[in-house]
């Protein structure tokens, strides 16, 4: 941790999930007296509190109804609370410095950050960013977003020689002076209008990252959001663009070749990578290491590019049966990736599609341009009906209350030659914890349905 005084003596902080404890315990460590607030009341906050119940400079509130706040000389907000929620407001009201779990932890972060944010492929790339670092022969480790918050990672003794955070656009709003050494745009779709209320709020979100970097530093943007950048006044200066359209890009795939600055760097087919997403995920990662990381070695990159494995839930294999395949893609939460994971493993009429769940006000038409490659769609969650409505001409829809009677359709539904694909399209809170705990639930039907076939 960065040796700084917090030069607050009070912190309020705002929210009580995963952000919000690591949030207390580098504030506590700082020597601040923290109060922490969140609007739920559960039995598991009630515990969390008790086993806290003995630090004298922590006071916990839950239950909050509205009205005053304590006050404070910073309040830290956890990204599942918008500015325009009671809560959020109520903190924007009061006249003291708002600021992200990210920007707290990164004040207090002696160790340079590598950033990467974007509508899809952040997890992803962040663990193939760290993973090609290591590949160095440095120490880099994952943070943010991706699972463990940087406030907590700064706490620890031992710190790495790189930060690679996953960035999400709920925390890049609340951050002053965040400022990467490199930091990657991977795309922007429609997501979280539910939030943002209109697209431009959005992308003004995203490019934030940009804020505070230096002149002349590793800002990379895929080559469509150019345009954007103009308009947001970043004009006067170059960023680095990736692309797998465009081939005058520094970073560009050609469909079957990857070429860094105009050179050919190496075979996509060589690397356990599938889809040209992930191929562009491997060109925004090499851009960010090629910025990051002073004679970065070609020959070890490579290396690394080959070795790396993509985690859980995103384009999982999860077996292959009697000629069908089953693919966990839970980590698809928007339109989009469902597209991407579509046109990845789909071929003409063989997907039996699971989607649905939490409904985000997005735009679910786009899916309709891949309706050769779906062979019937199993609608699950929230929007369920709103699915069914929108494709019912085009698609043929079945919709279920209960998950698990819908994976076993689609499994029963499927012949050989046929992809089982969970790609859901949607968040997963309606129905699961989060994505992994959906992920894993079909993961285990598909498992538990096969286990006795032949």
């Amino acid at each position: 941790m960065k040796n700084q005084s917090s030069s607050f003596e009070n912190i309020l902080i705002l929210g009580l999930g995963i952000s919000g404890r690591a949030a207390i315990s580098l504030a506590l460590k700082l020597g601040s007296n923290v109060t922490a607030v969140d609007e739920k009341n559960s039995p598991e906050l009630a515990k969390y509190k008790r086993s806290l119940s003995k630090n004298r400079r922590l006071k916990i509130i839950p239950g909050w109804k509205g009205g005053w706040l304590p006050a404070s000389g910073l309040t830290v907000i956890s990204p599942g609370i918008s500015a325009t929620s009671p809560l959020g407001k109520a903190a924007y009201a009061s006249g003291v410095p708002v600021i992200s779990e990210l920007e707290f932890g990164a004040r207090h972060c002696r160790t340079p950050i590598i950033a990467i944010t974007g509508t899809n492929g952040k997890t992803t790339t962040t663990e193939l960013t760290c993973h090609l670092i290591n590949s160095l022969g440095f120490k880099a480790e994952t943070a943010g977003n991706i699972g463990v918050p940087l406030s907590e990672s700064v706490l620890r003794y031992k710190q790495p020689e790189y930060y690679v955070v996953e960035a999400s656009s709920f925390q890049l709003d609340a951050c002053s002076s965040f400022a990467p050494v490199a930091a990657a745009i991977l795309n922007i779709t429609s997501d979280h209008m539910n939030r943002y209320g209109t697209e431009t709020d959005y992308v003004k979100s995203k490019f934030s990252i940009f804020r505070n970097m230096k002149s002349g530093g590793g800002k990379i943007i895929r080559s469509d959001l150019v345009e954007y950048w103009r308009k947001l006044g970043y004009g006067g200066e170059k960023p680095v663009i990736f692309s797998s359209a465009k081939s005058g890009a520094d970073y560009y795939f050609d469909g079957k070749d990857v070429f860094v600055k105009g050179r050919k760097f190496m075979r996509f087919s060589d690397t356990n990578l599938i889809g040209t997403h992930n191929a562009e995920n491997l060109l925004a990662s090499l851009a960010l290491v090629f910025s990051a990381v002073p004679g970065a070695s070609r020959g070890r990159l490579i290396k690394g590019a080959k070795s790396f494995k993509t985690g859980p839930h995103r384009l999982e294999l999860v077996l292959k049966k009697n000629g069908i395949t089953c693919i966990n893609d839970s980590k698809a939460t928007n339109p989009d990736s469902t597209v991407v994971a579509l046109k990845a493993v789909g071929g003409r009429k063989n997907v039996c599609l699971i989607a649905g769940g939490l409904d985000k006000k997005m735009d679910f038409s786009p899916i309709l341009g891949e309706k050769n490659r779906i062979k019937a769609a199993f609608l699950i969650g929230e929007c369920k009906k709103k699915l069914a409505n929108l494709w019912k001409n085009d698609i043929s829809c079945t919709i279920f209350n209960c998950f698990d009677e819908a994976v076993l359709a689609a499994c029963d539904k499927a012949e050989s030659g046929d992809v089982v694909l969970l790609a859901p399209g949607c968040a997963s809170m309606d129905m699961f914890k989060d994505y992994k705990d959906r992920g894993k639930k079909f993961t285990d039907i598909i498992n538990r349905r096969f286990e006795s076939e032949k």
